[in-house]
C-alpha cells in the first residue's frame, strides 16, 4: 500500500503514536506509513483533565557509542551508486523498526493524556479562532498569517485520524472542502516553502490515512476524502508557478494573483552584491509531496518540476567546504550556491532531511543521486560537524557553519532531526556507524532539553570548543559568568534571547525514530517526559502558548502564538 512521508509531522502526532499506536499490540489490520507501523486506535472517550508532573533534572544516562569517521567514511564509499539501482517502485517500503514481542507495549493513561491536550487546544480553537489561521490563546483570537486558510485544521487533521477522533476529523474534513487555495486573505504574495510542507504535506498525509482502510469510515464522506486531494493537486498547480526561474529553483514566493514567482533577495556583505536567491530549505523541501502527488495524479509534471529544482542543489557550484554541506543560498538566475554556511540547522535542515526519505520512499535512479548526496553530507557530520563540547566527551553536538565555512559551536533545534534523520538511513541502507550517530545527536538534543528548569529545550544554544575551551574569535555570544558555570555543569549554554520554546517537534521526532528503531523504553519515556513539561509550562487556561524562556520557573511567561 502507498504511503507518504511527508514534512507534515507535529508534537502531538509523535507522541500519539508513541502511546496509542506505535506502542499498541499489532493489530490484524496494518501497513507501513513511512517508517511507522500504524495499528487501529481504539475509539476516543476525552478524559478529565491534564496530566502535568514536575520536572526533576536526571543526569544523562548514555554515552557515545562510538561511531567512527573512517568507519562511515568506507560504509559511504562502500554505498550502491545511483548508477547501480534500477528504476523501480514503492509498492512496499523496507521495514526498518524494531520487532517489538507480541503484547508489549501500550500505555493507555499516557495515550488519554495525549488525545486530552489534543482536544483542549482544538476546542480553543474552535471556540475562539475556526476557519483562520491559528489561535492566539493569550487575547482569545487568532491570525491568519497563513493566508486565512485555515492552517491549524489542515495541518492538524492527520493527527486527529491517527487518534481516531471522527468528529474533529468529520468537522476538518467538512472545512477543507471548501477552502479556495487560488487567492489569499490579504491579497499578498504566498510563502511557498511553509505553505507546502502545512499546506500540500496536511492534505496528502490525511488523504493517505484516510485511504489507507485502518480508520473508521462511518462519518466521512467519500466525496470530503476525494477533496484532500483534489485540494492539494489545486494549491501545488499555483505553488509550481514558483519554479518558473532561469535555474528550475523555486522562489521563495508565488503571486497568486499574477501567477508569477517573486523572488527574495541575499546580499553577500563581503561584496555587497545582492542575488535573487531562495534558502536552501526552501528550494529543497518539495520531492517528498510532490512525487507523492504525481503517482496519486498521474501527472508526472509535479516529479519533473521538483527534480530540476532539486538539480542545483545536489550538484553544488561552488563545492561546499565539506562534501554534502551546501550553504544556506542558492542564486536562483545561475543556480549558485551563494555561502558556505553548511549544517543541518534552519535554512538547511529539510532539504537534508528530504533527501533520505524521498529514497525511503522509492528507489530509482534519480532517488539514488539524493541518497549518494545525503550520503556525503552524512559523512561530512561525523568527521567534521558532530563535536564534543569541552569537559563533555560523552556528549555530542552538531556545529552549524558560518558564511565561511568555518564551526561555530553554536545549534539550533531545528537541527535535532538529524538523530531520527540518521537512523532511518542506518537501517535503509544497513550502516551501523550512522546508527550511532543518530543516538549520540538524539541524545545531545536530550541534554538540551533534560538539564533546563521546564524540561523544555532551548531554541539556540552554544558550546566551549573541546580543545580550546573558548568560543570561535570572532563570536558576539555571551560568554559570561553564568554562561560558564552553566557549560560547566551541562556542557553548554543558553545565550540570552534564544530561550523560546514554541512548539519544536524536532527533537521528539528524533526520539520517536530511536524508539521504533532501537526498541529502547528510554527514548519513549523522554517524550513522555517533554510532554509532562509542556502541559506543566505551555499550558494556560485556553490552550497552549509558546514558552519565552524554559530556564526560568514555569517558563517565565508565554507569547500569544500557538502554531499550527
Amino acid at each position: 500500500m502507498m504511503a507518504t512521508i511527508t514534512r507534515s509531522i507535529h508534537v502531538l502526532v509523535v507522541l500519539s503514536l508513541l502511546t496509542n499506536v506505535a506502542l499498541s499490540t499489532p493489530a490484524t489490520d496494518t501497513t507501513v506509513i513511512g517508517t511507522a507501523t500504524i495499528h487501529t486506535p481504539p475509539a476516543v472517550t476525552q478524559s478529565d483533565g491534564p496530566i502535568v508532573a514536575s520536572y526533576n533534572h536526571k543526569p544523562a544516562t548514555t554515552s557515545l557509542s562510538g561511531y567512527s569517521n573512517a568507519t562511515l567514511s568506507s560504509a559511504v564509499s562502500a554505498s550502491p551508486s545511483s548508477t547501480a539501482i534500477s528504476n523501480g517502485t514503492h509498492s512496499t517500503c523496507k521495514a526498518i523498526q524494531y520487532v517489538f514481542p507480541s503484547g508489549t507495549g501500550g500505555n493507555s493513561t499516557r495515550a488519554a493524556a495525549v488525545r486530552e491536550a489534543y482536544l483542549y487546544a482544538w476546542d480553543a480553537y474552535v471556540e475562539y479562532a475556526f476557519g483562520h489561521d491559528e489561535l492566539t490563546p493569550l487575547s482569545k483570537s487568532y491570525n491568519d498569517d497563513w493566508y486565512g486558510w485555515g492552517v491549524t485544521i489542515v495541518d492538524g487533521i492527520d493527527t486527529a485520524i491517527i487518534m481516531n477522533l471522527t468528529e474533529v476529523v468529520a468537522k476538518q474534513l467538512d472545512f477543507i472542502q471548501t477552502i479556495d487555495f487560488t487567492t489569499t486573505a490579504d491579497g499578498g504574495p504566498v510563502e511557498i516553502f511553509d505553505t507546502n510542507i502545512r499546506y500540500v504535506g496536511g492534505l496528502l498525509s490525511a488523504y493517505d490515512l484516510l485511504k489507507s482502510g485502518l480508520f473508521p469510515a462511518a462519518g466521512y464522506e467519500s466525496a470530503q476524502v476525494d477533496a484532500l486531494l483534489a485540494q492539494a493537486t489545486s494549491l501545488a498547480d499555483k505553488i509550481a508557478y514558483g519554479f518558473n526561474t532561469p535555474s528550475g529553483i523555486a522562489s521563495a514566493d508565488v503571486n497568486f494573483t499574477s501567477n508569477t514567482p517573486v523572488e527574495g533577495t541575499y546580499t553577500i556583505s563581503a561584496t555587497g552584491v545582492t542575488y535573487n536567491s531562495t534558502n536552501t530549505a526552501s528550494a529543497g523541501s518539495f520531492i517528498l509531496e510532490w512525487y507523492r502527488l504525481s503517482d496519486l495524479t498521474g501527472n508526472a509534471t509535479y516529479r519533473e518540476l521538483v527534480d530540476r529544482g532539486e538539480a542545483p542543489l545536489v550538484n553544488p557550484t561552488p563545492q561546499p567546504v565539506y562534501p554534502g554541506l551546501v550553504g544556506t543560498q542558492f542564486d536562483t538566475t545561475s543556480g549558485d550556491m551563494l555561502n558556505f554556511a553548511g549544517g543541518w540547522h534552519s535554512e538547511v535542515d529539510s532539504f537534508l532531511e528530504y533527501l533520505i526519505k524521498v529514497y525511503h520512499y522509492e528507489q530509482t535512479n534519480a532517488t539514488a543521486v539524493y541518497k549518494d548526496f545525503w550520503l556525503e553530507a552524512a559523512d561530512s557530520t561525523a568527521s567534521y560537524l558532530a563535536v564534543h563540547p569541552h569537559g563533555s566527551p560523552d556528549l555530542t553536538f552538531i556545529s552549524e557553519l558560518d558564511d565561511n565555512g568555518t564551526l561555530t559551536d553554536y545549534m539550533d533545534d531545528y537541527s535535532c532531526f538529524a538523530g531520527g534523520n540518521f537512523l532511518l538511513g542506518c537501517k535503509r541502507l544497513d550502516m551501523p556507524a550512522l546508527c550511532d550517530l543518530g543516538i549520540a545527536a538524539s541524545d545531545g538534543c536530550h541534554q538540551t532539553y533534560n538539564t533546563t528548569l521546564t524540561g523544555l529545550g532551548p531554541l539556540y544554544w552554544g558550546w566551549y570548543d573541546e580543545e580550546t575551551d573558548s568560543q570561535p574569535a570572532d563570536s558576539d555570544r555571551d560568554v559570561d559568568a553564568a554562561s560558564r558555570r552553566w557549560a560547566e555543569e551541562y556542557g553548554y549554554f543558553i545565550q540570552d534571547g534564544d530561550e523560546e520554546w514554541a512548539s519544536f517537534p524536532e527533537s521528539i521526532e528524533s526520539w520517536f525514530y530511536a524508539y521504533r528503531i532501537t526498541g529502547d523504553q528510554r527514548w519513549a519515556d523522554y517524550v513522555w517526559d517533554a510532554f509532562l513539561a509542556i502541559n506543566s509550562t505551555a499550558r494556560n487556561d485556553v490552550a497552549f502558548a509558546t514558552v519565552n524562556n524554559v530556564n526560568m520557573p514555569l517558563g517565565g511567561s508565554q507569547s500569544d502564538s500557538l502554531d499550527s
